[in-house]
């Protein structure tokens, strides 16, 4: 008797795991694998230089955790293939025919991870002493924390962090009110002033852990179970807001979004798109997505026309009082030449 129902009991739990594969395999998701508790997610794009240190300071930096590194390129033009097969053949590598953007790039990654979590990593990012061992443990130590970042720095030098996080989801009002404030150096000229270190995102303490709103997808680190309630990322934004899109709905799901001081990683930053015109038009067109998406038509229309107002004549002046004050350099040193 005690046989048979042990029999039955395994029949059911076979049937149950073949139930679970098939539902999340309607969504495009694996079910994660008892003993692999992390998973990384990178997208590269023409950064093999960058890429190679990062994937050497994961493998210095985590113990005693199961983890697996998944890279996905967007059709790089160097020979990374090469490269990761000979130096890196634990690293499970997706090579893309084509540049398919941060978003759909990263659901790749998502679609094909085992972990109980999942991190969102930038290739531009170096690991640092305990960072990953850090997160992982605090997500398993709070169960209603849906999302986790870290404190992300410019540099080695630890002495400046920066941002990570939003307290606020952006808005028509809120961005602009942001870019106004940068763009006309109050932040630098009020330091002090409560409203306006509030008004551009700066007024925040990052050496101390708190629940915020949305964070970098430079570092993010994401729970199972928050993925198969809210879907993974919005693939109709190609670069820039992903993250933010996300967070948007995990929010509204009810999950706490967190970030700690406790993990430190170096993020030297917008290294995968280094012409600053395209980044504003990308991040510009991303913006308006989101805004329409979550508010409607209505706060794209208002937020393009302060844009045009207000930001883009004073982000035209800066550049000309920057020439200008480029030329007088010049003339400087060639006076003194001569």
């Amino acid at each position: 008797m005690a046989a048979e129902l042990i029999l039955l009991c395994w029949i059911v739990v076979l049937w149950l795991d073949k139930v679970e594969s098939n539902l999340f395999s309607k969504i495009g998701m694996t079910t994660a694998r008892k003993n692999m508790d992390l998973s990384i997610c990178i997208v590269n794009w023409n950064r093999l230089d960058l890429l190679i240190p990062c994937l050497e300071s994961i493998y210095k930096s985590i113990q005693h955790i199961h983890f697996e590194i998944i890279v996905v390129d967007n059709a790089s033009d160097d020979e990374i293939d090469v490269v990761i097969v000979r130096d890196f053949p634990q690293v499970i590598f997706i090579a893309n025919e084509e540049n398919l953007g941060f978003g759909r790039a990263n659901n790749q990654a998502l679609k094909a991870s085992k972990g109980k979590y999942c991190l969102l990593l930038n290739n531009d990012t170096v690991i640092l002493d305990d960072a990953l061992n850090n997160m992982v443990a605090i997500m398993e130590s709070r169960e209603d924390v849906g999302v986790l970042t870290c404190a992300l720095y410019p540099g080695h030098d630890l002495s400046d962090v920066g941002i990570s996080f939003g307290h606020t989801f952006p808005t028509p009002r809120i961005l602009l009110l942001n870019d106004f404030v940068h763009l006309t150096g109050l932040t630098k000229l009020f330091p002090l002033n409560n409203w306006i270190q509030k008004s551009s995102w700066t007024g925040y303490d990052p050496k101390q852990e708190q629940d915020v709103e949305h964070v970098s997808g430079a570092c993010m680190m994401v729970r199972r179970e928050v993925m198969e309630e809210t879907g993974i990322l919005d693939e109709t934004y190609f670069m820039y807001m992903e993250e933010t899109d996300w967070c948007y709905r995990i929010r509204q799901r009810g999950w706490r979004i967190c970030y700690t001081p406790e993990a430190k990683i170096v993020h030297y930053g917008e290294q995968g798109s280094k012409l600053r015109n395209d980044r504003d038009a990308l991040y510009f067109k991303s913006i308006c997505h989101f805004f329409q998406k979550h508010y409607g038509l209505k706060s794209v229309i208002g937020y393009k026309i302060g844009y045009y107002l207000l930001v883009k004549p004073l982000k035209m002046l800066r550049k000309i009082v920057y020439a200008t004050g480029q030329c007088r350099m010049g003339v400087s040193l060639l006076k003194r030449l001569h």
